[in-house]
């Protein structure tokens, strides 16, 4: 008689948080667009107001209390974020990868991120072993990130995490990539996701 094997996978508990609200969002709301190509808004941090979010996050979600392990975009907004969020969880890894930045890379100085030996001086509980390089190469003056970029990178990212060896995760990211990584809409302009508000993702 011919035997079954079924393999079990343990569902992940993942959650996903756009990052706090942050100096290029404000001055949108001032004059628009045009904030995002600034010299000032370059990989623009968190104003006052984003840290607080962050830190209320960390102290009243009952959801982020188990994470194991963050994987955080490598732009200043998103470590704030993660740091002020897990400020006061010691055995949680931070981790950065430059494949959840935000969309569309290009153009926007403000989604340009920093060297990584500077980010390693600022951000001490972070791990940036894995950033696809020293210096932002995703980035480029000249041209905007395409959608199916953008697709691929999150193809890339998902298989990666359904890897990964800890369960259960969080992801600190962008407005536009986490909408695209979550509802596969980034395209829609009629909403945007809550700043440090967390989002259930369901890979299986």
């Amino acid at each position: 008689m011919n035997s079954t094997t079924i393999i079990y996978k343990k569902m992940k508990n993942i959650l996903c948080i756009r990052h706090g609200r942050a100096a290029h969002n404000v001055l949108n709301d001032k004059i628009g667009e045009k904030a995002y190509f600034l010299k000032e808004s370059y990989d623009a941090p968190l104003v006052e107001e984003g840290i607080l979010q962050a830190k209320e996050l960390g102290k009243n979600s009952k959801q982020l209390m188990n994470i194991d392990v963050v994987f955080v975009s490598p732009l200043t907004r998103t470590l704030q974020t993660a740091e002020n969020i897990f400020e006061k969880n010691k055995k949680v890894r931070i981790v950065a990868l430059d494949k959840i930045k935000e969309f569309p890379q290009g153009i926007e100085i403000c989604n340009k991120r920093r060297n990584r030996i500077e980010l390693k001086e600022k951000f001490k509980k972070v791990d940036f072993s894995l950033l696809d390089s020293d210096s932002d190469q995703m980035w480029r003056e000249d041209r905007y990130e395409k959608i199916e970029e953008l697709k691929e990178r999150i193809d890339e990212f998902t298989k990666y995490v359904i890897n990964e060896n800890d369960n259960n995760i969080a992801i600190v990211s962008h407005n536009n990539f986490l909408k695209e990584l979550l509802f596969q809409n980034c395209g829609d302009e009629t909403y945007n996701l809550d700043h440090c508000n967390p989002y259930e993702l369901d890979l299986f």
